[in-house]
């Protein structure tokens, strides 16, 4: 005789946890920090001569930018949430959770030595300022160097 036999709540509690076991692998329901997967993609930008569209997913709309005379695009970057442009004449920065653009004009003489966006933020060194761009508040943060 087993003790499963025995004890009859052994056997309830162990068919309980097969039941829920089941249920939950069928229905593809499975518990998952949601900081583990990476966010999903919520925009998508289309440069076209003389502007920048930025497709915003989460809010199902489509923002603009247009450039200044002779202004050019020198460098983009794009991340999930966020966009980030170097021109000859300004850095960009376009936030999904704000909706808007941001311009932040370069200084005489000022030199891009570094430019990355991922996710939700974007980062400019030059040779004058560190610059971090908050997407999800749409926020340029300076700090001269």
């Amino acid at each position: 005789m087993d003790a499963d036999s025995r004890n009859p709540h052994a056997r309830a509690g162990t068919w309980l946890c097969c039941l829920l076991s089941a249920l939950v692998f069928s229905t593809g329901i499975v518990p998952v920090r949601a900081d583990q997967d990476a966010p999903a993609r919520l925009l998508y930008v289309v440069v076209e001569p003389g502007r920048i569209a930025a497709s915003n997913i989460l809010f199902s709309r489509t923002d603009e930018f247009d450039l200044a005379a002779r202004e050019e695009i020198l460098e983009e970057r794009t991340g999930n949430a966020v966009a980030a442009f170097l021109t000859n004449q300004r850095i960009l920065g376009y936030s999904v959770y704000t909706a808007s653009w941001l311009p932040l004009p370069l200084k005489a003489g000022e030199i891009v030595e570094q430019f990355e966006a991922e996710d939700y933020s974007a980062f400019v060194l030059t040779s004058k300022r560190i610059l971090n761009f908050n997407g999800r508040i749409g926020h340029w943060s300076v700090t001269r160097r």
